[in-house]
């Protein structure tokens, strides 16, 4: 009985010290992505301030003639 309340023991305090563990982690991970973003957009924003200015057009669509003809569907009640 005493070896089960052992086992017991240990394995909770595994489960206690790697959730412990994996929050630093995690910690750590999140705040080192944080700073890249953050870097990243500055450099965007820098980019944009030297005259960097992108601008998008749309692309017309090509339909051939032939392709068929458009229908106007009516709503049953």
């Amino acid at each position: 009985m005493i070896a089960f309340l052992k086992f017991i023991f240990y394995f909770f305090l595994t489960l206690f010290l790697l959730g412990l563990i994996g929050r630093i982690i995690l910690r750590l991970w999140l705040r080192r992505l944080y700073k890249k973003i953050n870097q990243e957009t500055g450099q965007q924003s820098a980019d944009n301030s030297k005259g960097r200015n992108f601008s998008f057009t749309r692309k017309k669509k090509i339909i051939d003639k032939n392709q068929g003809e458009y229908v106007d569907y009516e709503e049953l009640d």
